[in-house]
This record gives structure tokens, sequence and C-alpha cells, in this order.
């Protein structure tokens, strides 16, 4: 069958068919990495993988992204099992993010298998920061330019039962991570507005969090206006991948009685840096 690929809404999103992700040639490869350029979010059905078929898909487009608060799986360490009991009431992902903007060197994308859902609820929201930046007034985009942020991880957030075991030294203090807030897409040259919600990206680097809160609110508010989103239903055997340089996302928590089981894998990504900003090795040439 030839590669379908199908937008799912105006600003991001598509679906992927014809495609068998452990038996995907070289050719069919670059054309899925370019429509995740293209969308931002991507997902196959019907997928039917191993954890083993899972990493080997996943070390295609890069080293794997040691996430370096939770715990994974005691046989396949790349992957982290996502688990919401039928009685969990606390979430995990339930607010707008982007993952691992809390280390120096965050994840390029996050690949998550659906294991077990519900018939109806858990989905996930993503939101295009490259169409957030875009809608900005010229005036709000040059204010922005040159602003970091400062952010950090959140141990004590509250989280379902198995999801808070999954969280390693607790007592340990989560180490910060400055990145420029309108961030340089490192394979497109685009700008995106790179922000989390206000439990991860705490303030502007050099300002109190009272002085950086009002800003940053109407930033988030404005990163996921309906018209930059669009919604995955998952179903067992669907995988979805996601673009953390240019996507914010959501999970739904919406499911309470029912059971849902991911496995995540991350993919490692490269330094941030803004406009017009250069790694050093460039700008010493």
């Amino acid at each position: 069958m030839p590669v379908e690929t199908l937008p799912i809404a105006g600003a991001c999103g598509a679906e992927i068919r014809g495609v068998n992700v452990a038996q995907m040639d070289d050719q069919t490869f670059a054309e899925v990495r370019r429509a995740l350029l293209d969308h931002g979010v991507i997902y196959f059905r019907s997928q039917e993988l191993t954890p083993d078929q899972q990493v080997a898909f996943a070390r295609r487009w890069g080293d794997i992204h040691a996430h370096p608060y939770l715990r994974t799986l005691p046989d396949h360490p790349e992957i982290i099992e996502i688990v919401k009991e039928p009685e969990d009431k606390a979430g995990f992902g339930d607010s707008w993010h982007t993952d691992q903007i809390f280390t120096p060197t965050p994840a390029m994308a996050t690949m998550l298998y659906a294991k077990v859902v519900p018939l109806a609820g858990g989905d996930t929201m993503f939101s295009s920061l490259r169409h957030a930046y875009e809608a900005l007034s010229p005036g709000m985009q040059r204010l922005l330019h040159g602003l970091r942020t400062y952010n950090l991880y959140d141990k004590a957030k509250p989280r379902s039962g198995k999801m808070a075991a999954k969280v390693a030294d607790k007592e340990r203090p989560a180490e910060p991570a400055i990145h420029p807030l309108i961030r340089k897409h490192p394979e497109t040259g685009e700008p995106v507005l790179y922000i989390n919600d206000l439990n991860t990206t705490r303030h502007f680097d050099g300002l109190s969090e009272e002085e950086s809160r009002p800003l940053l609110e109407f930033l988030l508010a404005h990163a996921t206006r309906p018209e930059f989103t669009c919604r995955v239903r998952w179903e067992p055997g669907t995988l979805g991948m996601w673009d953390n340089r240019s996507m914010l996302h959501k999970a739904l928590n919406d499911y309470y009685g029912h059971r849902r089981v991911m496995h995540r894998i991350t993919i490692k990504g490269e330094k941030t840096y803004g406009i017009g900003e250069l790694p050093r090795a460039a700008a010493a040439e």
C-alpha cells in the first residue's frame, strides 16, 4: 500500500496509513520523518509492536533520551510505562507541556504506544508552538526575543499511585534548565514559542515569579488557543509520535473508573538556541 498522510486538523496532526512500523523501509521512514516536521504530531493505527520493536523504531530517530527522574521498565530501560488504574484520580501529563524542557538538552520527540485504553476518554491534546508564535503581534515577538525561561521538574506534583512510585530520589532537588523563550527549530529553522505549564516554567531568567507570571499566563493561554490544536483518540495498537521542539501536549484525565496503559520512549534532542544564536563552535569559525 502507498503511504497516506491524512491531516486531522488545520494547524497540526496527521494520521499515517499504509505503514507497518516494524517493517518500515528507509524511503518510507524518510516520508514519515518529513510528515513529523510538517504536522508536529503523527500516529499509526493497528500496530502490533513488542517492546523490542518499539525500541528499535525509536532508535531509527536517534539516541534514547533517559528521563532523569522517572523509573523505567526493568527489562526495557528505554521505556516508561504510564499506568492509570481505575481507582486513580490523579492523572499523568495532564497539563500543557513539552517533554523534558526541564533538562539542559530536551527531548527531540516522544513516542507513545497504546496498550490498554478506555472505551472513551484518555485522549491527548496537542498544540502548535510554531502557529502560536506566528499569531503574536510583531511588537510582542520583538519583546519576547532575548527572554529566557527557568524550568524545574516538580517531583511533588500529585500523581497516581503507580506513577508516583516511579519518581526516584524524591528528596534530592531537581536541577533547573534555562532555555530561550523563542526557540529556533533545529531542523526547520522556524521560530517557536518554547514554553511549559507554570509548574515547570517557573519564571523568566533574571526575573521573579511574581514579575514573570502575568506574561507567562498570557503566553500559555495564547499557545493553547483552539485554532492551534488537534486531538488524538487512542485505540489499542495506536503508535503516536510528536515533535517536542514545536508542540505542546496534554493528556485528558476524563476516564475515572477505567484503566489506561501506555509505553513511552523519548528521543534525545539538541541544545536550544534562540533566533540569531549560533552554537559556540559555529560562532567561532
